[in-house]
């Protein structure tokens, strides 16, 4: 978009609001987090191009000024629909806001602030979160209920200039779960609470509160992170194995908690690193052509530098070689060799005697 099409729509923009003089964003008090950054936006929506009248912005009857992480820029660009008015655009970012940049701010048109020819105000207010952390599964039995603080410096429930409603979500890589009340989570909108009934491994991780001022501008200020943590826990893992010499090893191993642990391989103690038959991988260990050196214990470790324990499971691994593994059916073999010859000289012994017995009948029959 080239800068004219954009003046032109904003000059459109700027129509729309029907005021002589008007600041963005529309609302009589904003509410800024300290150690952010403060845009404030001045539009005025024309006057005769022949008027020498400016923009400025004023704080406590002092102009604020570029310099000290104040950038102030103004524009001023003929109207669309009228060549003899000239619509002027003012904006002021400031960095790193502190308690004291709260109060009234205005916004002048004329020559200075006792010589003006129209002002519109806003009142901005800055507030700081207060954060906390907190650990799964280290609730006490009794306790059935993990409560979540949303505590913010700057923002007082009593005072009556202002009203403001509690959200919660629950935040992962990839989604946004808006809480709402239920049989796991209450909220409270008093002093700003979430409270998660039963709290389980699963319901680790982050959440964040938004603070919703005044029902018609609706300004949402958002919080940063408040932390559930569960320490590293093994979940799945293979069972000790019997392998043969020159096979592939597979192991897999699954662990949880949050912040998400990290696996590491160790054999006997001594942790596994890559080389060309050997690939640790998080939950996999992978080792090709398997050597009898390969045998022994095989421990899946899973940790995280915040916590100062770990959970660990023991995989035991035997190597036999070929010859061994193949001896099973030769015993075998060998067992059912031995059984037929015992049976073979069993036949044999069976018929010498009755042939014994035959020739002797034979014998006595001739005699007589």
């Amino acid at each position: 978009m080239n800068c004219f099409l954009f003046f032109v729509i904003l000059s459109y923009l700027v129509f729309s609001f029907g005021d002589e003089l008007v600041i963005r964003p529309p609302f009589k008090q904003y509410w800024v987090i300290k150690g952010s950054t403060l845009k404030l936006t001045c539009i005025n929506n024309g006057t005769q191009a022949s008027q020498e009248h400016s923009l400025s912005f004023w704080k406590s009857n002092t102009q604020i000024m570029t310099g000290s992480g104040v950038s102030v820029n103004i524009y001023a660009f003929p109207d669309p629909q009228d060549w003899t008015r000239t619509i002027r655009i003012l904006t002021i970012s400031k960095s790193d806001v502190q308690f004291s940049d709260g109060g009234p701010w205005k916004c002048i048109l004329g020559q200075n602030i006792s010589n003006l020819q129209e002002e519109a105000d806003i009142e901005v207010r800055v507030l700081e979160f207060q954060y906390e952390e907190y650990y799964l599964p280290d609730i006490p039995p009794e306790k059935k209920k993990l409560i979540i603080h949303c505590n913010a410096s700057g923002v007082n429930p009593t005072d009556t200039s202002y009203s403001f409603t509690t959200e919660w979500l629950k935040v992962s890589e990839s989604t946004e779960q808006v809480l709402r009340n239920s049989s796991k989570y209450t909220i409270f909108t008093v002093n700003s609470t979430l409270e998660i009934a039963k709290p389980v491994r699963e319901d680790a991780g982050e959440y964040r509160c938004v603070l919703v001022f005044d029902k018609e501008s609706c300004q949402k200020v958002r919080s940063g992170p408040f932390y559930v943590k569960a320490v590293p826990k093994i979940e799945t893992h293979d069972k000790d194995k019997n392998m043969i010499l020159g096979e592939t090893l597979e192991l897999r191993c699954t662990a949880s908690g949050f912040p998400k642990p990290s696996i590491t391989w160790m054999k006997d103690g001594t942790a596994l690193n890559q080389t060309e038959r050997i690939h640790p991988k998080e939950d996999k260990l992978v080792i090709y052509n398997l050597r009898f050196d390969d045998e022994g214990n095989y421990q899946c470790v899973a940790s995280h530098f915040e916590f100062g324990v770990t959970n660990s499971v023991t995989i035991h691994i035997t190597v036999k070689g070929i010859t061994a593994a193949r001896s099973g059916g030769r015993d075998c073999m060998q067992c059912c060799h031995l059984t037929y010859l015992l049976f073979l000289l069993w036949l044999l012994q069976c018929g010498l005697y009755a042939g014994r017995n035959y020739n002797s009948s034979w014998v006595e029959v001739a005699m007589t």
